[in-house]
C-alpha cells in the first residue's frame, strides 16, 4: 500500500515531517512518496525555485524509513493537478497507490481541487489530525465528503504542531533564521542558500516573467544533476541582485544563472559539436573565443548554443555571457560581468575572499570585483597546477591582475 503526500514545501519543516512519519507508521504504508508541486494551481504566491523544495523535501525526510521524495511533477509540463498526477503514478503502480495523504484542511478545501469526483475514486483521502484538533467538527466533515463524493476517508494522528510556512519565511527574511521550525538539514540548507533573500530583487518582476523563470527551470531540469540544479538556482539569485544593482535586465539575469551551465554534463563529444556550432552562428567571435573550446571551457559556448537552439530564449547579450561564464575575457559587457560573478561567488560557493568579492560587487565596485575575483580564480588554477586559458590571462591583464 502506497501514499502520497504533495505540497509546496516552501520550506519544508517540522511539521511536514510529522506527517510524513506518522502517515507511513500509523496507516501501514509500504512506501510514501513525498511530491514537491512543480506549478500549484492553488498557489497565489510565487514559489521558490522547484529545485530548492525538492532539496528541502529530499533533505527534510532523511532517516524516514520507506519515504521517497519525487520530481515527477516538477519533470511534467504545465499546472500540476493531484488528478492527473494520480493517474500517472497508477499507471505504474496500480492499485498500491491507495491514500492521498493531508492535513485536516483538505476537508474544507477539497471542493475546490480539480476534479475532486474522479480523484476520489481514484485514491481515498488520509487525513491527519493534530493534537488540537476538534475531532467531533471534523468527523462531520468526513461523512459530508464521503457522502458527497461516494470515496473513503481515513484519519490518522499526529502531535500538536501551529507551523506556518509563510511566518517561516518571513522569519527567514527578517532575521535570516526559521527559530527550529524545520529538520536540521534543512535549517543547514537554508542557511547557506538563503532562497528567500532575494524577495526585493524578484518582486520587480511581473507574474509573467517570474513564469517564464519557471518555465526555464523545468526545461533546463534533465540537463541538470541535482547538485548543478542548485547551483543554477544560486547563480540565478546573485544574478539577479548584481543585475537590479548595477541597472540590468533582471528577469535576463536570473535567466542566464538558470542555464549557464545546461551544457555541462553532456557527453564532451556533443558539448564540442555544440561549441563549434556556436561559433559557426558567430564566425567574427571565433577569433577572440575560439580559444574555450577545449575539454574543460566548452560547456560555456556550448550551453549558449543549446539555450538558443532549444529554450526559446534568443538574446545575444545572454548568449555571451553564457558563452564567457567560466573564462571571462578581456573587453566584457556588464552584463557578462555579472554573469561570471555571480556563478564565482553565489551562496552555494565556499572559498577564501568571497565575502570580500560580495561587498566590492554590491557596493556598485564592479571593476574592483572583477579584479578580485580573478585573482583568486588564477590562485586556485595555481594549487590545482592548472594553466589558465588565454582569455582569462586576456581577462587578467584588462583587470590589472597581472
Amino acid at each position: 500500500m502506497i501514499g502520497l503526500f504533495g505540497g509546496t514545501f516552501d520550506p519544508f519543516h517540522n511539521a511536514h515531517r510529522a506527517l510524513a512519519k506518522h502517515a507511513v507508521e500509523q496507516l501501514g504504508l509500504e512506501q510514501l512518496i513525498v511530491m514537491p508541486v512543480g506549478r500549484a494551481p492553488h498557489k497565489e504566491r510565487r514559489t521558490s525555485f522547484a529545485c530548492y523544495r525538492y532539496e528541502m523535501a529530499r533533505l527534510g525526510t532523511t532517516g524516514l524509513e520507506h519515504v521517497v521524495v519525487s520530481d515527477d511533477e516538477i519533470r511534467t509540463p504545465g499546472v500540476d493537478y493531484t488528478y492527473h498526477t494520480v493517474k500517472r503514478l497508477k499507471e505504474n503502480l496500480g492499485d498500491r497507490l491507495q491514500h492521498l495523504i493531508s492535513g485536516s484542511d483538505v476537508l474544507l478545501s477539497i471542493d475546490s481541487w480539480y476534479r475532486p469526483d474522479a480523484l476520489l475514486k481514484e485514491v481515498d483521502l488520509a487525513v491527519a489530525l493534530r493534537g488540537d484538533a476538534d475531532r467531533r467538527m471534523l468527523e462531520g466533515q468526513r461523512q459530508a465528503i464521503e457522502e458527497k463524493y461516494g470515496c473513503r476517508v481515513v484519519f490518522f494522528d499526529m502531535p500538536k504542531m501551529n507551523l506556518s510556512a509563510t511566518e517561516i519565511r518571513e522569519s527567514l527574511e527578517d532575521k535570516g533564521k526559521s527559530q527550529d521550525t524545520c529538520p536540521l538539514e534543512v535549517e543547514s540548507f537554508l542557511t547557506q542558500y538563503r532562497p528567500y533573500d532575494f524577495a526585493f530583487e524578484f518582486e520587480s518582476m511581473d507574474d509573467d516573467q517570474w513564469q517564464t523563470l519557471l518555465d526555464i527551470e523545468e526545461w533546463a531540469w534533465d540537463f541538470h544533476p541535482q547538485e548543478r540544479r542548485l547551483h543554477a538556482a544560486s547563480v540565478a539569485q546573485y544574478a539577479a541582485r548584481l543585475a537590479a544593482i548595477y541597472g540590468e535586465d533582471i528577469e535576463l539575469a536570473a535567466l542566464s544563472g538558470l542555464v549557464h551551465d545546461v551544457a555541462k554534463n553532456l557527453p564532451q563529444e556533443e558539448r564540442q559539436h555544440l561549441a563549434e556550432a556556436y561559433f559557426d552562428m558567430y564566425p567574427t567571435e571565433k577569433e577572440r573565443l575560439g580559444t574555450c573550446i577545449t575539454k574543460e571551457l566548452a560547456h560555456g559556448p556550448a550551453s549558449a548554443m543549446l539555450v538558443w537552439n532549444e529554450s526559446g530564449v534568443r538574446s545575444e547579450k545572454l548568449s555571451e555571457a553564457i558563452a564567457l561564464h567560466s573564462s571571462a575575457s578581456a573587453d566584457m559587457s556588464r552584463f557578462s560581468e555579472i554573469l561570471f560573478l555571480a556563478d564565482k561567488v553565489a551562496y552555494d560557493r565556499k572559498f577564501d575572499r568571497l565575502d570580500d568579492i560580495r561587498e566590492l560587487a554590491e557596493s556598485g565596485d564592479m571593476y574592483g570585483a572583477m579584479r578580485l575575483c580573478l585573482i583568486e580564480v588564477l590562485d586556485a588554477l595555481g594549487r590545482n597546477n592548472e594553466r589558465p586559458c588565454p582569455l582569462t590571462l586576456d581577462a587578467s591583464r584588462d583587470y590589472n591582475v597581472i
